[in-house]
């Protein structure tokens, strides 16, 4: 969805980043059906949409500061999450992060990351994730191999996630609820996150570490 982690994450992010389950289910199938008709290329029914439920979720990233890990987050994300691990041929993620929605606790930091030194906010607002395909790792582990634009860069990356499994909501009669987590590193400046000037100086590390929880709902 083009409009952010298109986490993990956002996003992914990220989310994303970046980053939708059987109803009832505690532990996922694996890859079985979904995974075949993918395999076969036939066009698998798709899975159900997952919404995002926001205080349950977090998009959080960590950089190196001379010595120290800073970390921050996206505090505004959207997109369309569908995802049944029997039917993988059918799941994909959508995913957009806003990137102007920073936060790190320090104001002027925050400026100073939508600023042309590093996500240029004004011209760049978004950063996006759209999976290509999504397969199984075993148990509970899954891949989700797809696009991940940053700027004016789009890259293929592998984004691991963990499904945490489903269960009806304690709090919402006839809701489902969904969880996932979801670690993966980029470097910066791949993505024109920077021109290096800080690296060389010993300011920051060219490498962010993003962390992705989701609580999702249905």
């Amino acid at each position: 969805m083009k409009g952010v982690l298109r986490l993990a994450v956002l996003a992914a992010f990220v989310g994303f980043a970046g980053l939708a389950l059987a109803a009832g289910t505690q532990t996922p199938v694996a890859s079985g059906a979904g995974s075949a008709l993918a395999a076969s290329g036939a066009k698998a029914e798709p899975a159900p949409i997952w919404a995002f439920d926001p205080p349950h979720c977090s998009v959080m990233f960590f950089v190196k500061h001379i010595l120290a890990q800073v970390p921050g987050r996206f505090d505004s994300y959207s997109g369309t999450v569908r995802f049944d691990p029997a039917n993988l041929g059918g799941s994909s993620i959508d995913v957009s992060v806003d990137m102007a929605s920073v936060n790190t606790g320090i104001s002027k930091r925050d400026e100073h990351l939508k600023s042309p030194d590093f996500f240029e906010t004004a011209k760049y607002p978004g950063m996006w994730f759209v999976s290509q395909r999504i397969t199984s790792k075993g148990g509970n582990e899954y891949l989700a191999e797809g696009d991940l634009t940053i700027k004016d860069v789009t890259k293929r990356i592998q984004l691991p996630f963990t499904y945490l499994g489903t269960k009806p909501s304690p709090m919402e009669q006839g809701k489902q609820v969904a969880g996932f987590e979801a670690r993966f590193s980029i470097n910066m400046l791949e993505y024109h996150v920077g021109d290096g000037k800080f690296q060389k100086m010993g300011v920051l590390g060219d490498t962010v570490d993003i962390v992705i929880n989701l609580e999702m709902v249905r």
